[in-house]
């Protein structure tokens, strides 16, 4: 077992012992969340940071729109959150972006993919400049 797993399953073991504690000197059940300090930021904070990158307003990602600028806002922007909140359903990123469907989640995912490999120059420019962005978010 590496020292990362060690690490996680003793933060696990004390958070159990804790909410234990609780509940035999309250009575009260708790559940104690854990989470890295990088995991403070959260997916919809990085839904600003992306469209602020790109210079468009964050409630576009709610508007019932299949603008071009728009749509692909959310394509890349779900392969972010895919990649940097693996955690995060399709269903949840649908939330995020006003109720959409998560089918319509991956199909945007697998056209910003597509996008990305047949090297579409107006796309992956925005995605570099979405992706630096979110670099520098998280490393503050």
């Amino acid at each position: 077992m590496n020292q990362a797993s060690t690490q996680i399953n003793t933060a696990r073991h004390i958070a159990r012992i804790a909410e234990n504690q609780i509940k035999a000197r309250t009575g009260m059940r708790m559940r104690v969340v854990l989470y890295t300090a990088e995991e403070r930021k959260t997916p919809m904070q990085m839904l600003h940071i992306i469209a602020g990158a790109l210079n468009i307003r964050p409630e576009v990602y709610s508007m019932k729109t299949r603008k071009r600028d728009v749509a692909e806002l959310r394509f890349l922007t779900s392969l972010l959150l895919r990649k940097f909140y693996p955690r995060v359903t399709l269903k949840q990123i649908a939330l995020l972006y006003g109720g959409q469907d998560h089918t319509s989640i991956m199909n945007g995912i697998d056209r910003a993919t597509n996008l990305l490999e047949t090297y579409d120059l107006n796309f992956t420019k925005k995605y570099n400049t979405a992706l630096n962005a979110v670099l520098s978010w998280l490393k503050d």
